[in-house]
């Protein structure tokens, strides 16, 4: 037993969890022939045989079955304790790039990135923030926010939250127009839509039934944020995400109306492009923005 090592020990847990000795030998970086002797010597030391080996696979014995099940649990808590001490004494530097949707980058993401650069000062950042879809690889981007569904399912992405959008209008408004909360009436009021949408499908909350509407849009926009701050004017009524109008609920300067009304619900997610080793500065930042994430619209929910 004084004749153990970790070495040993690590190659025979890589070895069942890769399958085989070639691909083991390419996760451990080793010739296959040093990883074959570090598991005869292993065995060697402990008086047991492992594995059963053939020309072209292997099979674990009972024992090895058994000492597997140990030993994954011991090399990968040295493994996570071995990261976690490295990364506490590393420095946190570099460059950033975020891309986001406009509307959600201008609302959100200063306070965000003002919080962890002061965590880490030695972080910059670089925002892109569009309505457009932006290609991670091809444009060089470490984080993107996206809202609704995603186009390539070769990113990794964390879901944060949901976005809905809500009928609002300003207490000013809805004095002039006491039509406004009835359905039958909606589509006579002045209304603020997206320029890209002249129709609007919505779900009854009580049995899920789908409406489509088409409102009487007096003021059209590409952004979403800015049909927010054209009903905070009191210029009609607005269908929007309701986390951009949240404060402004929230202060009373708009109220929501027809509440029993929802547009499709979107998730949020924060994504990256996949790779094998993720830069240190990525991994704080993407750690730290989920959960930042995660809590701003958990309290969104219970508003």
């Amino acid at each position: 037993m004084e004749q153990l090592d970790l070495n040993q020990i690590r190659t025979f847990v890589k070895l069942v969890q890769a399958g085989s000795f070639t691909k083991a030998a390419a996760i451990l970086r080793q010739p296959k022939s040093r990883v074959s002797r570090r598991l005869s010597a292993l065995e060697k030391d402990l008086g047991v045989q492992l594995i059963y080996r053939t020309t072209r696979q292997f099979q674990l014995t009972e024992m090895g079955r058994i000492y597997y099940q140990r030993a994954q649990g011991l090399i990968e808590g040295l493994e996570s304790l071995s990261t976690e001490v490295s990364e506490s004494t590393a420095e946190v530097s570099g460059l950033i790039k975020i891309t986001a949707s406009d509307d959600m980058g201008v609302k959100y993401l200063p306070a965000l990135l003002d919080e962890f650069s002061r965590q880490y000062p030695q972080v910059r950042f670089e925002l892109l923030l569009t309505q457009a879809y932006v290609d991670l690889v091809k444009e060089s981007v470490d984080v993107a926010f996206r809202i609704g569904s995603l186009k390539d399912s070769s990113l990794r992405a964390r879901r944060v939250g949901t976005v809905r959008s809500v009928f609002v209008a300003t207490p000013g408004f809805l004095e002039r127009y006491k039509q406004a909360e009835e359905l039958t009436q909606l589509g006579t009021l002045p209304f603020i839509a997206l320029s890209q949408a002249p129709r609007l499908e919505v779900f009854r909350t009580s049995d899920g039934k789908k409406l489509t509407l088409k409102p009487n849009a007096v003021f059209s926009a590409n952004n979403p944020a800015a049909l927010v701050e054209l009903a905070v004017l009191g210029k009609g009524v607005a269908f929007v995400p309701e986390f951009l109008c949240v404060d402004y609920l929230r202060a009373g300067k708009l109220v929501h109306i027809h509440k029993n009304l929802r547009g499709p619900e979107a998730a949020i997610s924060i994504v990256t492009p996949e790779q094998k080793e993720v830069p240190l500065k990525i991994k704080k930042f993407t750690e730290f923005a989920v959960k930042r994430t995660r809590e701003l619209f958990a309290n969104l929910e219970n508003f």
